[in-house]
């Protein structure tokens, strides 16, 4: 699989990002190309520390059956439920929220030492969990907008 922590992989995904614009239409789900770039920040930032995430007993009890499955080398199924916080409601400027994408994910590379032991939903997570996971939702949204 495919790794932010490789300087290849993080290229070819920086080029996919840097390939949406205004007129990247969705092929499902309800999200704009803007909005689609400032949610893909949202799980970036859990893994850096940098968003926490409300929990409940249902997500502590689903979350490692769901991360066992998120795991798993096939891509994600279309339309998956989202977290909350990771909802955009508002349309945020394409071209900011891209810079901000990027900037995160050449962040996520350089922190990969440092990165949260555990998540708020799928429990402890190692190294490799939080860039698979990383990985498997930017090439998820990036497809939905064609990149």
């Amino acid at each position: 699989m495919k790794s932010l922590f490789n300087t290849e992989d993080r290229k070819e995904m920086i080029a996919r990002i840097e390939r949406i614009n205004e007129q990247s239409e969705r092929q499902w789900g309800k999200m704009t190309a803007s909005q689609m770039l400032a949610h893909c920040q949202a799980p970036i930032k859990v893994g850096l520390g940098e968003l926490k995430l409300s929990t409940n007993l249902i997500f502590l009890i689903l979350g490692p059956l769901v991360k066992k499955k998120l795991m798993k080398d096939v891509p994600f199924d279309q339309n998956l439920p989202t977290h909350k916080n990771f909802i955009v409601k508002h349309d945020p400027q394409l071209v900011t929220e891209r810079q901000n994408l990027i900037d995160l994910v050449n962040k996520f590379h350089a922190q990969k030492d440092n990165l949260a032991l555990k998540h708020p939903i799928f429990g402890k997570m190692n190294t490799q969990q939080w860039d698979r996971l990383n990985w498997k939702h930017l090439d998820h949204h990036l497809r939905q907008f064609g990149a």
